[in-house]
Formats: structure tokens, C-alpha cells, sequence
């Protein structure tokens, strides 16, 4: 069944290969959508042939954007538009972590983690509400938002102050925008990954273990994998599903939601 045929999506932070965004990228595509639009910083690591190879030549697009910027926000919707004449789904997962407490955390890089985690998103929703709001006319669900936070949203960590701070507000960020764009049939709701294998977990877990926190990068993942009630390692094309039902209209009713992806780890917060 294609649950998202025809609709028109952008995938923010999703031109490296192995990370969530690529891993939804490739389910929405599986899942008949018409076209979607992946955008980064990085395109060294182009997954555009990939995708073409697995599902066709034209519905995968990969764009240099900097979601920081909001004239990169303008100039991406004003193309999409003229080429597709449709936004229906915006997937904000663009992420950045850099890690240090308060004392060893600059406000350069406070900033620089809120600006990519928090605000691209506040950008990304403001820039495609008018499109996302004409989605009602062509699907039952309306247009969708779903937000890639983390279960660090709500769980506290002295030794990566600036991403946790991000993601609770992007957290929040969710939930008052639901409030706000329910009325115009637009659902936004997030997805909270856990301990998800990714090369941004990777070098994570790199960085932790320089500060001396585990003896190497796998040795520290391991030991958060048995800390998860269900006991394995998660992937990016695990976490691709719950995108998928949240950007199709089986979600029609659900809106200012928090999935947790995480295996029943965040349950002790």
C-alpha cells in the first residue's frame, strides 16, 4: 500500500548516508511519494544515486541549504513550488551536537547547536505553513510537521548541555505549534529517537569517550543498548516508520504528539 501517494516532501539534514534523514527519505519514496526534497549542508556524501537506483529517476532531490538561514528557507519553498506546486509533509531533521557542561560550553556554541536544532525548525515551519495549509484540499490528514527531537528532550545530561537544552525546546516547539496550525488542518508532531545507531550517536559517543567517560566510542554504545528494557540496537530504518505513519493521513487526528523511539529507555524519566 502506498500510504503516501502523491504528497510532496522536504527532509532536512538528510544528505549523509546512514542517518535518520536518508533512512526516511528512502521510506517515503517506498511509500509512493511524488517527490522528495532532501536538503544539508553536506552533499560529499550524496545519496541521490542511491535513491534513483531503488526507486526511479525524478522523485529524489538533494539541495544545498543552510536551515539556519531564512533566505535559504525562502528560496528552497519559492523553487519547490514552481517545480511541484505542493509542500504536504516537512520533516525537520537537521541536528548538530557539540558537546561540554555549562562551564566548558562557549555561548558561540550554545548558539550554534540552538540555531540548528531549534530554530531551523521554527524557520521550516513558518516558511511552509502557507503550502502545508493547502494540503487539506488533496489529502484528508492536511499538511504534516514532524520533528526529529530526541529523547533528550527530557532526560538530563551535565556532559552535553547545549544539545539537551535544544531539543526540550524544540520539544516545545511542537507542541505550541500544533496549537497554533491545527486550526488551518496542518498536524505537527515529533519523533523522539533514542539510542539509534547513527554517525551522529557515533561521534557522540567518540566525543564521551575522549572525555574519558568509556573506554571507546562501541564500548559506550554497548553499554546504552543494555540499559534499553528491550535490549537491542536501533537503526535509522526502524525509526523511518514511525515518520511515515505520522506523514500519512492513517495520523489525520493525531497532532502535538511525542513518539518515543527508544526502546523504553526514557521511561525511568
Amino acid at each position: 500500500m502506498a500510504r503516501l501517494e502523491g504528497k510532496v516532501a522536504i527532509v532536512t539534514g538528510a544528505g549523509r548516508q546512514g542517518n535518520i534523514g536518508a533512512a526516511v527519505c528512502d521510506a517515503f519514496l517506498r511509500e509512493g511519494a511524488r517527490a522528495v526534497i532532501a536538503t544539508d549542508l553536506r552533499t560529499e556524501d550524496a545519496v541521490s544515486s542511491e535513491m534513483d537506483g531503488k526507486h526511479g529517476a525524478g522523485r529524489f532531490k538533494l539541495v544545498a541549504q543552510d536551515v539556519t538561514q531564512e533566505a535559504d528557507w525562502a528560496k528552497l519553498v519559492s523553487s519547490i513550488m514552481a517545480e511541484y506546486g505542493a509542500i504536504d509533509v516537512l520533516v525537520n531533521n537537521a541536528g548538530i551536537s557539540i558537546h561540554g557542561g555549562i562551564e566548558h560550553t562557549s555561548l558561540e556554541d550554545l548558539h550554534k547547536v540552538m540555531a540548528v536544532n531549534h530554530d531551523s525548525g521554527f524557520l521550516g515551519i513558518k516558511h511552509c505553513a502557507p503550502a502545508l495549509a493547502e494540503a487539506v484540499k488533496r489529502f484528508p490528514g492536511g499538511g504534516s510537521v514532524v520533528n526529529t527531537v530526541s529523547m533528550a528532550s527530557h532526560m538530563p545530561n551535565a556532559n552535553n548541555l547545549s544539545y539537551h537544552v535544544s531539543k526540550a525546546a524544540q520539544r516545545m516547539l511542537t507542541m505550541c505549534a500544533a496549537i497554533e496550525f491545527g486550526p488551518k488542518r496542518i498536524r505537527v508532531n515529533s519523533v523522539h529517537p533514542g539510542q539509534t545507531t547513527t554517525p551522529l550517536l557515533r561521534e557522540g559517543y567518540e566525543g564521551y569517550a575522549q572525555m574519558g567517560l568509556y573506554e571507546s566510542a562501541e564500548a559506550g554504545i554497548q553499554e546504552l543498548v543494555k540499559m534499553c528494557p528491550l535490549g537491542i540496537e536501533a537503526f535509522p530504518e526502524d525509526a523511518a516508520h514511525a515518520f511515515v505513519y505520522l506523514a500519512s493521513d492513517e495520523s489525520r487526528f493525531v497532532t502535538g504528539a511525542s513518539i518515543y523511539h527508544d526502546g523504553g529507555l526514557g521511561r525511568q524519566y
